[in-house]
């Protein structure tokens, strides 16, 4: 192909810690998840890694089965793939079923592949449940709005793009996924609640305080406020401050998708860009003929190799992801110029989603080799 009464004032009232919620925001409309922090704990990790880097916002549901399942998570909205985190072990058998209204995270026949992307059971889909940590993990479950995954199911579906089938007509985007906190937001009076927290963004920038910009660009994502490109601009700008220049780029990528040259924050996007992005890994239009792929460099065996011998293959992984990354920039080129004919764009999309998958195996076939090595010593 990643959280119960509503749980929240059952759990308050036996003294037992609320779940974590999320707010999803889409072309659609809002859902919340609470998450199944003490069945699932790794995918709740994982999902919630995601979440907190902006990694969601600009994915699509790019699968729908009618009735069965809604799901994305990992295409942007040209079905291209995004280089995801290292998978998470699988937690299936923890007493969650794959039942209508849960959240599970989707996976490859490795029953332990999850990284990104995520499903809702619009049905009872007990069959994805299967043997003890060989099922479909399930860590969440939406409690508000599963009315607008409903809508979702019913949309019309075909082949768009690289996917033969069950994308949903038209695209449905994921604006932004965001922890929920319902104390601080009732801190904020429901009338005007929008504005006053884009005040706040402004005022926490102005300050220089990024630590609070990026709390309440939190709340404004929440309530699922428009997306705006100054606050935007305004939250790469606290990531890198932060030093967490993997938020700010898909911040800033998203940015790029939704906003226009014209608008008067592109130039001060276009320059967090550059700090945030290596010269080398940047995008530059060239023709697909000058687009040229990386070799991947061979893992050793953890359980035989030297200690020279890891180092160098770890060397050789980080080169061959660099140069992924920069192959993809010019891959991304084709896909997007629209004066190729629709084949090639397609093919390039497909090249793109080819070589995140390879940069995935890769890293996940090193890790598990210096694992191997590790418990020699």
């Amino acid at each position: 192909m990643q959280r119960f009464l509503p749980v929240a004032a059952a759990l308050a009232v036996s003294g037992v810690a609320t779940a974590t919620e999320v707010a999803v925001c889409t072309d659609q409309g809002r859902f919340v998840i609470a998450l199944s922090d003490h069945e699932a704990p790794k995918h709740v990790e994982n999902f919630l890694r995601y979440v907190d880097m902006d990694f969601y916002s600009g994915t699509v549901f790019h699968r729908v089965l009618p009735g069965t399942v809604v799901q994305g998570g990992g295409l942007d909205r040209k079905l291209r793939g995004k280089p995801t985190l290292p998978p998470v072990a699988n937690e299936s058998g923890n007493g969650l079923h794959n039942e209508r209204g849960s959240v599970a995270a989707a996976r490859g026949p490795d029953p332990s592949s999850a990284t990104s992307q995520f499903f809702i059971d619009l049905g009872d889909n007990l069959a994805l449940d299967g043997a003890a940590g060989r099922g479909y993990t399930v860590f969440g479950r939406v409690t508000e709005g599963l009315d607008v995954l409903d809508a979702i199911g019913r949309l019309p579906t075909g082949a768009l793009g690289p996917l033969k089938a069950d994308v949903p007509m038209p695209l449905v985007a994921i604006r932004s996924i965001a922890r929920l906190d319902e104390a601080a937001l009732e801190a904020t009076p429901e009338e005007g609640r929008e504005a006053a927290l884009e005040q706040r963004i402004t005022d926490a920038a102005a300050a220089g305080d990024p630590g609070a910009v990026l709390r309440f660009i939190g709340l404004y994502r929440a309530v699922c406020g428009p997306t705006k490109p100054a606050l935007a601009v305004a939250e790469a700008r606290a990531a890198l401050a932060r030093k967490d220049q993997r938020r700010a780029v898909f911040v800033l990528e998203e940015y790029f998708a939704t906003t226009d040259r014209s608008d008067p924050t592109y130039d001060d996007a276009l320059a967090l860009y550059r700090t945030a992005v290596p010269e080398d890994q940047q995008s530059a239009a060239q023709p697909i003929g000058d687009c040229m792929p990386p070799v991947a460099p061979e893992i050793p065996n953890g359980a035989t190799a030297s200690s020279e011998q890891m180092l160098t293959a770890q060397t050789r992984v980080k080169a061959f992801v660099a140069a992924g990354q920069t192959y993809i920039a010019c891959v991304d080129q084709v896909a997007d110029d629209e004066e190729r004919a629709t084949e090639a764009r397609n093919a390039a999309i497909v090249e793109h989603n080819r070589v995140v998958a390879e940069m995935e195996r890769l890293a996940g076939d090193f890790n598990n080799q210096l694992g191997a090595f590790k418990t020699r010593k």
